[in-house]
């Protein structure tokens, strides 16, 4: 376990805040199934975590904050452009949010009006596709991707990528590396 402080010291792009969750035990739940699969970016300090724990703090509000592994330096991305980081305009969605168990991937229809959803696996595996191999799709968490939804006030992820593209001042073994480690990660919550 890695050290323990307060949150007033921590990054605060490394921290949820859970005040505004009518039951923000479901909130740590459900953010806890996505640590160790998804990579976290800090825009304040240009950083992408691959390694870290997440743990809930008391005290000075109900939150949730992820300590980066310090023994695991080398599993830190530095100098990534806050331009590199895009919104998807997907969601994930725990399935009690359609009274199903599995999780819902959840994005905008074609006309941009309404919401459609799809399994997650299904979900993931359409926008692979639609990406494609020249900038694929790389999902990764900010920490204002956690919301909850209006008419369940249930958690729900907003999901963002790293464009490999725009990732230009690093060098190709950079790049490489980052996309092997996000895709490798993310390979194991969408298995």
């Amino acid at each position: 376990m890695y050290k323990h402080y307060q949150t007033a010291n921590a990054n605060q792009d490394l921290v949820w805040h859970l005040s505004g969750f009518s039951y923000p035990e479901k909130a740590v739940a459900f953010l806890k199934r996505f640590e160790g699969s998804f990579c976290i970016f800090s825009k304040s300090v240009r950083q992408l975590y691959s390694n870290y724990e997440l743990q809930q703090t008391f005290g000075e509000g109900n939150s949730v904050v992820a300590l980066p592994n310090p023994h695991a330096y080398h599993d830190t991305f530095f100098n990534i452009p806050e331009e590199a980081i895009l919104p998807t305009g997907m969601v994930i969605c725990p399935g009690e949010v359609s009274g199903s168990e599995n999780w819902l991937l959840c994005y905008k229809n074609a006309e941009g009006n309404g919401w459609k959803g799809t399994s997650l696996a299904k979900g993931i595996d359409l926008f692979r596709k639609k990406y494609g191999k020249d900038d694929p799709f790389l999902p990764v968490l900010l920490n204002s991707d956690l919301k909850k939804s209006s008419s369940t006030h249930l958690p729900l992820m907003h999901l963002h990528r790293i464009s490999i593209k725009k990732l230009n001042l690093l060098s190709e073994l950079q790049r490489k590396d980052i996309a092997a480690t996000v895709a490798d990660k993310f390979s194991k919550f969408a298995a």
